[in-house]
């Protein structure tokens, strides 16, 4: 009985880390054939780099070791009073190492896909948000404000995880860095790869001036094309996970109503009952 428990609990595990949406092969892709950022900062230093800051948390690693370590204690936890019900062997404390084993594990691999699942949030969320704050900025940048007033504009009439992003590039402004150097600092650390396209050109636009809203349009644009390209791909994925196993079920009952006059033709022919 031991022996089930243990099998049950880790049929749930692979359950709930089965449950996390996968990401796509061409999101999987992206990143190897996307140049990546500079890895110093126009000053020579190495940039500020923030582990978990796409995930919308701002911890050390040492600080996400903690709470993992945390969250794995919990389940372990979890698992020991599970076995002092004695709910799958007889005999006290039989279950109990295997239990809490499985806790412990189940804790830590929740804790992953909860990241995991924030990051994956995060990422959606400011794709969709990527062509309103491109146009938001043009707009403001064609009434006449500079790239700082303008975004300092948006973030205080607007909400979302862009939004966030760029009060975090304001809050760095307000510490005493540039605001260019603050949006390069966003580049390393943004929910999704995308909008580092939008930070380096407020950036460059910033120290070399141009004609930043037909940039920024053209920008726009482009991050709605590639929205529809997602959506696009995102139906036929839930076209295929919705009719496959219809098909996959369907087909062969098809075939064998199909075949089987045939067959009892060919076996009447040949003599048989």
């Amino acid at each position: 009985m031991s022996l089930l428990a243990a099998l049950l609990m880790a049929t749930s595990i692979v359950l709930v880390v089965g449950a996390h949406r996968s990401r796509p092969l061409s999101e999987r892709v992206a990143r190897y054939l996307r140049p990546e950022p500079p890895s110093t900062a126009p000053d020579g230093s190495a940039p500020h780099r923030l582990p978990f800051a796409d995930a919308g948390l701002h911890w050390s690693r040492s600080e996400m070791l903690v709470r993992r370590v945390a969250a794995a204690a919990a389940g372990g936890i979890g698992g020991a009073l599970i076995a002092q019900g004695d709910l799958f062997v007889q005999g006290p404390g039989r279950s109990l190492p295997s239990l809490v084993a499985l806790g412990s594990i189940a804790g830590w691999l929740v804790f992953g896909v909860w990241i995991s699942t924030r990051r994956d949030r995060r990422s959606r969320s400011l794709r969709f948000e990527l062509p309103i704050v491109t146009d938001a900025l043009s707009l403001r940048v064609i009434a006449g404000e500079s790239v700082a007033t303008a975004i300092q504009s948006y973030v205080d009439e607007s909400s979302g995880v862009a939004a966030e992003e760029l009060g975090a590039a304001l809050a760095d402004v307000s510490a005493g860095r540039g605001i260019a150097e603050a949006l390069q600092r966003n580049v390393h650390r943004t929910a999704d790869p995308e909008a580092a396209r939008l930070y380096t050109l407020l950036a460059h636009a910033h120290d070399t001036g141009g004609r930043l809203a037909d940039a920024l349009g053209d920008l726009g644009t482009d991050y709605r094309a590639a929205l529809a390209r997602d959506l696009t791909a995102e139906g036929g994925r839930r076209a295929l996970t919705t009719y496959g196993p219809v098909l996959a079920l369907m087909v062969p009952v098809t075939l064998l109503f199909l075949l089987y006059p045939t067959l009892a033709g060919l076996r009447s022919l040949a003599g048989g009952p």
